[in-house]
């Protein structure tokens, strides 16, 4: 993959501190394998997420142990399945350190899994990488005098509705927004409420909706009477996919804007039977497969499907945060598991400047512009 993240530098560094433990003297006398820990949702209405996120792993253990493995230790992968739940999180990190005794895990991708996963990666002492969770909370949570054993390598949704909203604001002046009823959603909507306020723009109503819902049609109606310029859709390619449909057949026209896996080749793979379904969909998004032709491109060789954006996420995460870090552990002291160093880590903290002007002690350093817009039919 080619994608380089700023965010990941902070990420290395602190993790790698956390990795390698309080034993710059010792060196390992065999080379154990790293055994690396991924939680999704593996099953439930968010099921195809933690498939996204599986096969992206599988590609990285071979692409990596094809070669040696990080520092001669091959790679070993343990799944987590916390079906998108706050509940089941807990239980999936519980199980990849207590059965698998995983050195690291890389998740949950569902901000309420994320969430639920927080207390117990600190209780149980195991380093853990988020690579999509968006939560704003997450951020208040996470780093120096917080919990230091969570690293978060995307941004969250104050960060893109702050950029986001300006963009919309030059063209569209009252929205109504569909979110997904949970976490994610919930988080999302409340972060474009603040920055649409901020922008100018008026926030005609505010719909939410579960995941693996049938029927938009009662909302639809709803949103047609009322008549804003355009809508906001936080939502996943699987819910998109349906919702598109009704939303044409009601006859609705406004602009669309999104936030979540819509402007994707895995939605547009979704509706291949109706391509042109979003034209015009612009969305506020962290990656693209047009940034990594080749991962792209072996994707779909390998799965026969287009590219997950998911999947894609877990493997940055992995390739420019954990498997650095880990190598910088071995480096320093031979071992790759997951003794604490609480010391050196406070010195790897810094103080950052958010997107809304405010300021966090985080264990990280974030970019406040961190959006690409695109348009679905570009795709």
């Amino acid at each position: 993959m080619t994608v380089t993240w700023r965010t990941a530098i902070g990420v290395v560094v602190g993790l790698a501190l956390v990795l390698a433990g309080d034993l710059p003297g010792a060196r390992a006398q065999s080379a154990p394998a790293i055994r690396v820990g991924f939680s999704s949702a593996m099953t439930g209405p968010s099921a195809i997420t933690g498939e996204g996120v599986k096969w992206a792993a599988q590609m990285l253990a071979d692409e990596y142990n094809a070669r040696g493995g990080i520092m001669g230790r091959k790679i070993e992968l343990y799944f987590g399945d916390n079906a998108g739940t706050p509940g089941e999180a807990v239980s999936a990190v519980r199980k990849l350190v207590d059965v698998d005794r995983v050195d690291v895990i890389i998740g949950q991708t569902h901000s309420g899994a994320c969430l639920g996963a927080l207390p117990v990666v600190k209780e149980l002492a195991v380093p853990m990488v988020i690579e999509a969770c968006s939560h704003p909370k997450i951020r208040e949570l996470i780093g120096k005098n917080g919990n230091e054993w969570a690293f978060r390598v995307n941004p969250d949704d104050v960060m893109l509705a702050s950029q986001f909203a300006k963009h919309m604001a030059q063209s569209t002046k009252t929205v109504s927004i569909f979110a997904q009823n949970d976490d994610f959603g919930r988080g999302a909507a409340a972060a474009y409420d603040v920055a649409f306020k901020k922008n100018g723009i008026k926030l005609v109503s505010t719909e939410f909706f579960d995941r693996g819902q049938a029927d938009y049609r009662p909302v639809l109606t709803r949103v047609k009477r009322a008549n804003p310029e355009a809508v906001l859709l936080v939502m996943l390619a699987s819910e998109g996919s349906v919702f598109m449909r009704q939303f044409r057949e009601v006859g609705l026209t406004q602009k669309l804007y999104a936030r979540g896996s819509m402007a994707t080749v895995e939605f547009l793979y979704q509706v291949r039977d109706s391509p042109s379904i979003a034209d015009g969909l612009v969305e506020a998004t962290y990656w693209t497969p047009a940034l990594d032709p080749a991962w792209e491109k072996q994707w779909l060789e390998r799965w026969k499907v287009p590219v997950r954006v998911h999947g894609s996420l877990a493997a940055i995460a992995f390739r420019y945060a954990v498997a650095p870090a880990i190598e910088q552990a071995i480096k320093k002291t031979g071992r790759s598991d997951r003794k604490p160093s609480a010391t050196r880590w406070r010195r790897s903290t810094s103080r950052t400047r958010r997107s809304d002007g405010s300021s966090s002690t985080t264990p990280t350093r974030r970019s406040s512009t961190c959006c690409w817009w695109r348009s679905a039919a570009a795709s």
